[in-house]
């Protein structure tokens, strides 16, 4: 119940600082495109929006329900713990990209990540790693050479 309630709050606040703020300085300008740049950012940012205040407002009935409070004294401080490790791994990507290529290790890092949230499937593991960075791969030398992107 409150960990829906922060999670609906976190995703509605990243959603309106996408609206309001990195959409509108970062998405760019084409006057020439079909399709405006900004189109497709603000339908996702709108469509986390109303999900996250769905997740908030079943989160608020839950918690009504039970007479609890969405903010508790008594903190599972190893839990918290474990939930923070992900962002480290993930800044710790981020640093490994800035020295190497994504399409060299890219599916390493998506591979290790999965195995540490514990998938053993080995046809996910390799179809979440490796596909995407194939992909990404055609995607920038192969259609980006021949002026397609």
């Amino acid at each position: 119940m409150r960990q829906n309630f922060w999670t609906g709050l976190a995703v509605c606040a990243f959603a309106l600082l996408a609206l309001n703020w990195i959409i509108p300085n970062y998405a760019g300008v084409n006057p020439m495109a079909q399709m405006p740049p900004d189109l497709v950012p603000r339908i996702a940012s709108w469509i986390m929006l109303i999900c996250g205040a769905i997740i908030v407002a079943g989160a608020v009935k839950d918690l009504v329900k039970a007479r609890a409070l969405p903010v508790t004294a008594d903190i599972d401080w190893p839990a918290a713990g474990w939930m923070i490790w992900p962002f480290f791994y993930v800044f710790f990507a981020i640093y490994l990209l800035t020295h190497f290529k994504i399409t060299h290790i890219g599916a390493p890092i998506i591979a290790v990540m999965l195995i540490l949230l514990g998938e053993r499937r080995w046809y996910m593991i390799l179809g979440c790693s490796v596909v995407p960075v194939a992909l990404l791969y055609v995607l920038s030398v192969y259609l980006m050479r021949v002026g397609v992107v």
